[in-house]
């Protein structure tokens, strides 16, 4: 979790802000903690650096179970906090072609003689920050799936927060963010045993970072974002309560700020 976000962190259920019991850290990247709220000594778990910051942690941990079991936990309370309360999970692992349909237009030159275009979402977001003439500040993503879309909100601010239900998805996308390694997604259907590397540095990739959160409860202070992009839909489907989600988007924006709807929300 990027340090820089923590101070402008509240509880969703309170809406107290959080102590940090940081147990690992890699410069500003906080690996693993746990935030405590002040409220209510409420915790939310930092792991492999993904804050959850649901209001109902119990039942996420039981819904989303067979990602969690998968982290590699490196502190010995952190894991006794996690594996004590995860069940099964029914999350949906995240498709590779779901990645590849975000990223596809990311693939090295030569690989394939037909580049994909990007996606129409990801193009029709650019399009739209384009129009704001926005060169800075703070941004959040709310419903940001495997991440493309707060990718492309960083060209246009300073450090963007992506934020989505979907913890398989969350990963997926913080795991983009920060991997130093050849990052590669499945070939066309036509030879599905290739797989095409991604230049992922052609990505603005620094100062964005990725959590686990509720649309209709955003884990964030008032009037902390320059931009918010709000979603009709995220890694776990259609947002229940759209008009929930449209005014918490409306309270963490700046009093001049700009909010950013899917034309399904509208």
């Amino acid at each position: 979790m990027d340090r820089a976000w923590i101070p402008r962190l509240r509880c969703p259920v309170t809406g107290g802000a959080y102590d940090l019991d940081l147990t690992r850290v890699d410069a500003d990247d906080v690996v693993e903690g746990f935030l405590v709220s002040r409220r209510d000594e409420a915790v939310r778990p930092i792991l492999s650096g993904m804050a959850v910051l649901v209001p109902d942690l119990a039942e996420h941990f039981r819904e989303h179970g067979n990602v969690y079991g998968r982290i590699p936990l490196a502190d010995s309370r952190i894991a006794r906090f996690v594996l004590g309360r995860i069940g099964r999970g029914s999350d949906d692992f995240v498709r590779v072609d779901e990645v590849g349909a975000r990223y596809g237009d990311l693939v090295e030159p030569g690989a394939l003689d037909d580049i994909p275009a990007m996606d129409g979402r990801d193009e029709a977001l650019i399009h739209a920050l384009l129009a704001t003439g926005l060169q800075g500040g703070r941004a959040v993503v709310v419903g940001c799936g495997v991440g493309r879309g707060a990718f492309a909100v960083r060209g246009f601010t300073d450090r963007v927060l992506g934020l989505d239900r979907s913890a398989a998805r969350v990963r997926r996308a913080r795991n983009i963010a920060v991997t130093q390694a050849a990052f590669f997604i499945p070939a066309p259907k036509d030879d599905p045993r290739r797989e095409l590397p991604l230049e992922l540095d052609r990505l603005e990739r620094r100062r964005v970072d990725f959590a686990v959160a509720a649309p209709g409860a955003l884990p964030l202070a008032d009037v902390v974002a320059a931009v918010v992009v709000l979603e009709a839909r995220d890694g776990r489907g259609e947002i229940g309560d759209p008009d929930a989600a449209v005014r918490e988007a409306a309270r963490v924006l700046a009093a001049d700020g700009w909010l950013i709807l899917d034309a399904a929300l509208t």
